[in-house]
């Protein structure tokens, strides 16, 4: 053939580390067809061309392929297949294959670089995916209030895509596009609450300390925001480590709006930190209880108390054990 098969199907047995003899094996013929392949003597039948695309996992047309480079081992090449044409075919071929030789104790250095980095281009791609999106759900979906929301906090879909859109972006680098938005949310409307309430989000990321003045202002601002502020100005508290206050303004978002379970969560983290058992323990009661007050199918009330009762179980183990 014009294109040196023989020399591809060399370069691919030598990449997966076969010899002549298991090739020939695989394909049920005999080894001195595969030496006269690989040293252009004969070519392989037609027939055969699905099988060794396949046993050596690329395209027919890769086999004729001039200059065919070599790879080290299968997932070199799934992955360069995948820097070529990042599809998430190729990116789970690659996965696939990477997962393989580790689990096998085969992969060196490189190996794991290069999972590496196939990994990261494809959290990006889905980063990007994820984006697009959240943008569609808030352009859609305001006004509509959260289906699967278990507190009472009357929130609304493009209200929740805002707030996991600004994680997102915060988690990828990008938070002075949060701030940049919201600073001019605020200017734009200073009178929604809610606009004020990510703009002290987006603050928190970068300096707490700023997010937290801002957030004591805005308590004077808006004196009916209390169940919206009051949580923000307690977890920023409890990031700086003031968690007295922190503590305080957890139980005044908590007497503001009791139906929000967020207060009562944080609470019992806190106090797990600190080693007050008892007291988160009573936190997460809190949450317990809320699960039946608010009315909730019994399956969707079973799965939303698993949580709490099972760190109820491991608090109370500690305590017997500390006792």
């Amino acid at each position: 053939m014009a294109f040196n098969i023989g020399g591809n199907i060399k370069k691919l047995r030598a990449e997966k580390g076969v010899t002549q003899e298991q090739l020939a094996q695989a394909l049920s013929i005999t080894c001195q067809s595969v030496s006269k392949w690989e040293n252009d003597v004969t070519s392989p039948d037609l027939y055969l061309l699905p099988a060794i695309a396949d046993y050596f996992g690329i395209s027919i047309d890769e086999l004729f392929q001039p200059n065919m480079q070599g790879y080290k081992n299968k997932a070199a090449r799934l992955f360069a297949l995948y820097e070529h044409r990042r599809t998430t075919e190729n990116f789970l071929k690659a996965y696939k294959e990477y997962k393989s030789l580790i689990a096998q104790g085969k992969a060196d250095a490189e190996d794991y670089r290069d999972y590496g980095i196939l990994n990261q281009f494809q959290a990006q791609r889905l980063n990007q995916k994820a984006e697009e999106a959240l943008k569609k759900s808030i352009e859609l979906g305001e006004g509509q209030r959260l289906s699967s929301n278990t507190s009472k906090t009357n929130i609304t879909v493009a209200e929740a895509s805002e707030g996991q859109l600004r994680y997102l972006l915060e988690r990828t680098g990008r938070n002075d596009e949060n701030i940049e938005r919201y600073e001019q949310a605020v200017k734009d409307d200073p009178g929604r609450i809610r606009n004020w309430c990510c703009l002290i989000d987006s603050y928190a990321a970068d300096d707490p300390e700023k997010a937290l003045a801002l957030a004591r202002e805005c308590l004077v601002k808006f004196p009916d925001g209390g169940d919206l502020l009051f949580f923000r100005c307690a977890y920023l508290c409890k990031d700086l480590k003031r968690l007295g206050e922190a503590e305080a303004y957890f139980k005044k978002g908590a007497e503001a709006n009791p139906d929000d379970g967020s207060n009562y969560y944080h609470m019992a983290f806190m106090y797990t930190e600190m080693k007050e058992y008892e007291k988160a323990i009573g936190a997460w009661e809190e949450v317990v209880a809320l699960c039946g007050r608010l009315g909730l199918a019994e399956e969707e009330a079973e799965m939303n108390r698993e949580w709490p009762e099972k760190e109820i179980a491991k608090l109370r183990a500690l305590m017997d054990a500390a006792s």
